[in-house]
């Protein structure tokens, strides 16, 4: 498929209470136009929801990108996400590996592909959490002491050289079995917005949607990339200031 115009987000955690938004309707006015979408994982929170909420909202996501323009949308699973029936385990498109980003943080086992062992990693972990926080009371209080952490406090502990040495592992594969390089990687997880590097790879981070943190967008039109900031007043969802531009 040709480079569409495109857009990536992540950890919406939709569901959940301490998410910025609670309706996939929201989310219009940053869809409109995009060729592409990428939902890089917990865009749900199948941890707070039941099996028809989750189809409910899953199936108003999808009606939301088809009414922005989107021709092609790629649900990728994150670890609040993972029993997505449709979704994949990363995708490289136009030499951009776009992933969830808890493959950086956890151990993946076997001698799999990439996609098998990330797949086996969520099977392992989280596939079988749907609802496992809802109407839990001890759950509402860790979320809510949750909310009250800036989120950017962990930045120096998620982001370090085996992070580094992690994404450019994953990027190699990735790179091998889709025998295509990989110039830029694109993820969330850890709710920490920013650009990095990691050797000659440029680094992504979308941030989230919590409300302890930033959330922020990842825009290609051809080769130029930009990492967006939402702003987010009143529950309105708007692109906001351009934090990082590069040619990709």
């Amino acid at each position: 498929m040709p480079d569409l115009r495109t857009v990536a987000l992540s950890d919406l955690h939709l569901g959940r209470k301490g998410s910025l938004i609670q309706r996939p309707e929201q989310l219009l006015p940053l869809m409109e136009g995009q060729e592409r979408v990428l939902l890089l994982g917990d865009i749900l929170d199948h941890w707070y929801l039941t099996q028809h909420q989750i189809e409910d909202l899953e199936g108003r996501m999808r009606e939301i990108c088809r009414r922005g323009g989107a021709r092609q949308v790629v649900w990728v699973r994150g670890n609040h996400d993972a029993a997505t029936e449709e979704g994949e385990e990363y995708a490289l498109l136009h030499g951009v590996l776009y992933l969830h980003g808890h493959a950086l943080y956890h151990k993946l086992k076997g001698n799999g592909s990439l996609a098998e062992r990330i797949g086996d990693l969520n099977k392992r972990k989280f596939h079988k959490r749907i609802s496992s926080r809802l109407n839990k009371k001890h759950w509402s209080l860790v979320d809510a002491a949750y909310r009250r952490i800036p989120q950017a406090l962990a930045r120096p502990l998620l982001w370090h050289w085996g992070t580094r040495r992690k994404v450019r592992k994953l990027a190699g594969e990735a790179a091998e079995a889709g025998d295509e390089k990989v110039r830029a990687v694109v993820f969330g997880h850890s709710h920490c917005p920013g650009v990095n590097r990691a050797g000659d790879l440029l680094v992504f981070n979308l941030g989230g949607w919590m409300r302890n943190t930033r959330a922020c967008g990842f825009l290609k039109r051809g080769s130029a990339c930009r990492l967006v900031q939402i702003a987010n007043k009143h529950h309105e969802p708007r692109w906001g200031e351009t934090l990082h531009e590069t040619q990709v």
